[in-house]
């Protein structure tokens, strides 16, 4: 997989891992806690294996921060559009995990 499809790739996963954090706190479901909980680990250690495959600048760390936050917004919209989150919150969880993957 090229650098290009790579960046969209893990701006997707880091989408996921957002949203599956914000749905954790959210849920009115104890039933689901334990699979989402599994969920934001499991999109977060395949972020890491695809962030170590290249070295990224800060062009690549920006496009890939931009990407996920457009599928943040496009997913949230379509398939969680019942769930209200503050945009600032979700940026600065975001930014959590990119950091996360040492980014």
């Amino acid at each position: 997989m090229g650098k290009k499809s790579t960046i969209d790739s893990l701006s997707k996963i880091m989408a996921n891992v957002t949203i599956h954090k914000i749905l954790l706190k959210c849920t009115n479901k104890p039933e689901s806690v334990n699979h989402l909980g599994y969920e934001v680990i499991e999109y977060r250690n395949t972020a890491i294996s695809i962030a170590d495959e290249f070295n990224w600048n800060k062009s690549d760390k920006e496009k890939i921060r931009l990407g996920a936050l457009k599928h943040f917004k496009r997913k949230m919209e379509r398939k969680y559009g019942d769930i209200k989150f503050p945009m600032k919150e979700a940026i600065k969880l975001l930014n959590q995990t990119i950091g996360e993957l040492g980014m």
